[in-house]
């Protein structure tokens, strides 16, 4: 569990607030997990306040992630991502009804999924990045004339 102090969400704060687009994408899975882990262990423990709160945060996020979706540019891989949230929605929402941890762990394991394919993809962008936001002699084998990075299915909201 992620402290919850004032240094924390501090931090929290600032690395929401200077992320790329892609390093977003990829908190939100974050903070999916870890939602989706908690709301197991207040299952166990028996917590239900706790557990509805971890799966309202869980569907949030999911909601966060499909409201970003961009149908037009993204496809096929928007309309599959938008399948898949919504069957994640729907597994949360019978592991918390049958008070059952299999779906939160199911859901967390595609997560994870997702989660290392746009971490990835996110580390390889950012030297393109770093790139535009620096002068081209700082980086001399990248062309100060290339394009930005494109994400096929979600709109930069940076």
């Amino acid at each position: 569990m992620v402290p919850n102090s004032p240094a924390a969400n501090r931090y929290r704060e600032i690395a929401i607030r200077t992320a790329t687009p892609l390093q977003l994408v990829v908190i939100l899975y974050d903070g999916a997990i870890q939602a989706l882990q908690e709301a197991q262990e207040h299952l166990r423990r028996g917590n239900i306040a706790g557990r509805s709160r971890c799966v309202n945060r869980a569907v949030s996020l999911l909601s966060e992630l499909q409201a970003s979706l961009d149908f037009k540019a993204g496809g096929e891989i928007a309309q599959s991502l938008e399948r898949l949230y919504n069957y994640m929605k729907e597994r949360i929402f019978t592991g918390n009804l049958q008070q059952k941890g299999e779906p939160f762990a199911e859901v967390a394991a595609l997560l994870d999924n997702l989660r290392s394919a746009w971490r990835q993809l996110a580390a390889e962008t950012a030297p393109v990045q770093a790139a535009e936001a620096f002068p081209a002699a700082a980086f001399p084998s990248t062309p100060a004339s290339a394009p930005p990075p494109t994400v096929s299915g979600f709109r930069a909201q940076a």
